[in-house]
């Protein structure tokens, strides 16, 4: 799928709702009723259609000089974290250091590798970060429909309830972050195998202009497309069945990125919008005056 335009985007999304959502009937008789299922999309955006992944920073990997895989970081996931928090414990002193699940969320909003994936419900967000990035290439933007997402990979029908959606973050997190190198035999017994969908406290402003999702990962460290098979790729055709449709991509040519983000300009989605405060005016002033808008 590709689009060139905002109209596009929002038509193709507006078709895949309708695309996937379907009525079933409950129960018999007297008790007999029809339930609607209606997606509930999450969005990711990024630069660079080809190279990208989805997989969590923490868990990437690089080529050496050889030609082989080495993991880019030291995979001392506690180590990275302990560290953040004591560095940026000073500046942030609302939050108790021994809050662990709040500092992973801190250390991935300030650019710090974690086991966490950015997502955003607004999907003019995701398309602003796709365009913003990686002028010379195309880029793409993921859109992934949480409720079909939780009923394939985690037996979860409909709404999740906020304390066990927080269970299994807490959980997630003392298994495979704290206790994994102290505990191996402790570890992945009934754990959470497949990343977990939340919505994070927005401790900052940033986080609520960007309308953050969270993913986090399980034992499993795969990228995200691993976990998904091809069937359940929607599609902007009428699908040939309904309840398989998880995830897609859609693509954006990288001669179409300046005119898109000029069109986001144009509804209040800019540097200014998505970074607010006095960096984010700077960007957007920069951004206002440059050569590229002087034609």
């Amino acid at each position: 799928m590709q689009i060139q335009s905002i109209q596009e985007y929002i038509s193709l999304i507006e078709t895949l709702k309708n695309n996937y959502t379907y009525t079933v009937k409950s129960g018999s008789g007297f008790f007999a009723s029809n339930i609607t299922y209606r997606p509930n999309f999450i969005f990711r955006g990024h630069g660079d259609h080809l190279n990208y992944k989805l997989r969590p920073q923490v868990f990437r990997y690089k080529k050496t000089n050889s030609g082989t895989l080495t993991s880019e970081y030291s995979q001392l996931e506690y180590n990275i974290l302990k560290d953040f928090t004591s560095e940026a414990c000073r500046y942030i002193k609302d939050v108790p250091v021994d809050d662990i699940s709040a500092w992973l969320e801190i250390a991935q909003h300030f650019g710090a590798p974690t086991r966490l994936l950015d997502f955003t419900e607004n999907p003019l967000v995701a398309l602003y970060f796709a365009c913003s990035n990686v002028a010379n290439a195309d880029a793409s933007v993921w859109i992934l429909d949480e409720y079909a997402y939780n009923k394939k990979l985690h037996n979860e029908l409909g709404i999740v309830p906020a304390a066990r959606s927080q269970w299994i973050v807490n959980e997630i997190v003392s298994q495979e972050i704290v206790k994994k190198f102290f505990y191996p035999d402790e570890v992945n017994q009934g754990g959470i195998l497949y990343p977990w969908i939340y919505k994070p406290f927005y401790r900052e402003e940033r986080m609520k202009q960007q309308s953050s999702i969270f993913m986090i990962w399980g034992s499993q460290q795969n990228q995200l497309t691993d976990f998904i098979s091809a069937d359940d790729y929607m599609t902007e055709e009428q699908p040939t069945n309904v309840y398989h449709g998880i995830i897609c991509n859609v693509e954006i040519p990288a001669n179409r990125k300046e005119t898109i983000l000029q069109q986001l300009n144009l509804v209040g989605i800019n540097n200014k919008f998505i970074y607010p405060g006095i960096d984010g005016v700077g960007k957007y002033i920069k951004t206002k005056y440059s050569s590229t808008n002087l034609d």
